[in-house]
Formats: structure tokens, C-alpha cells, sequence
């Protein structure tokens, strides 16, 4: 089970899950019953959910473990949500370089079509490499509502 770590005096959420599956679903879970309880947010939070899904399942599939691991953030702003997910870098590790793209998949393909899921829902996404060769994958979703005081 995923464990939260709040970051104090931030809406900065925290999860680190195990490079696995199955832990789509329980991300996907967590982040949406999350969203839904912040009133800026919870309009988005389907869609947040089902974006954060396609990176982390992107992550597992074709990214390298981090410490056995995946990190997984998301935060509300005046931007939006923010989805960050962070793995060990391409399948051999950190500093491979593999492109992050979308890409147009077979029609009879029963994959390949996340990355554009993710841009469709999505404002802008995008990916980085750091100097120890951990990926980031981000996106950023329209639609949160600034709190009112």
C-alpha cells in the first residue's frame, strides 16, 4: 500500500510505490480520493487520475526502477494540477537516454496509446533527465478552481 508524505505548508502530495503493475491502480486510487476531497480540484480529478495512470503504467513498463521504486507527485496550483512521475531512467538505468513521445499506435494495437491520452487531457506534458539519470515525466491539467476565502 502506498504511503503519503505531506510536505508541510504545501499541497505538494507524496507517493513511492513499488516498481510493479499493480501499483497502477492503487496510485490511481489514492491521487483521486485525494483530488476529491480539495474543492480546487475535484472537478479534474477523473482526469488527473487517468493521466497519472498512463505515466506511472509508462513508467513501470519502460522505465527503470528507482531504489526499487517509483516516486509520484501532484500538487494544485494556480496552473492546475501537477502529475510528476520519477523513475530510474530508460530500461538499463540511469543516464539512458530513451525518448519520452506519443506516438501513433496500430488501430488493432492493445497499446500505445497512453502518451496521447495524456496530451489530450492535459495542458502541456513534458519529460526531463537529472545528473543522476532519474526520469521525470510531468503533466499538467486544466480545470482546478482557486480556493475561496
Amino acid at each position: 500500500m502506498p504511503v503519503t508524505v505531506e510536505v508541510p505548508a504545501s499541497t505538494l502530495r507524496c507517493l513511492r510505490v513499488r516498481h510493479e503493475p499493480a501499483e497502477v491502480s492503487a496510485v490511481r486510487r489514492a491521487l483521486r480520493e485525494d483530488l476529491r476531497r480539495d474543492p480546487r480540484a475535484e472537478t479534474v480529478a477523473d482526469d488527473v487520475a487517468v493521466v497519472t495512470s498512463e505515466l506511472v503504467g509508462n513508467a513501470v513498463r519502460h522505465g527503470a526502477p528507482l531504489d526499487g521504486g517509483l516516486l509520484v507527485r501532484w500538487g494544485v496550483g494556480d496552473e492546475g494540477v501537477v502529475v510528476e512521475v520519477v523513475d530510474g531512467g530508460g530500461p538499463s538505468g540511469p543516464g539512458e537516454r530513451q525518448p519520452v513521445e506519443a506516438h501513433d499506435a496500430d488501430p488493432l494495437a492493445t497499446c500505445g496509446r497512453g502518451l496521447r491520452i495524456v496530451e489530450e487531457l492535459s495542458r502541456r506534458w513534458g519529460t526531463s533527465l537529472d545528473a543522476d539519470g532519474r526520469r521525470t515525466v510531468w503533466a499538467v491539467v486544466d480545470g482546478a478552481v482557486p480556493a475561496v476565502a
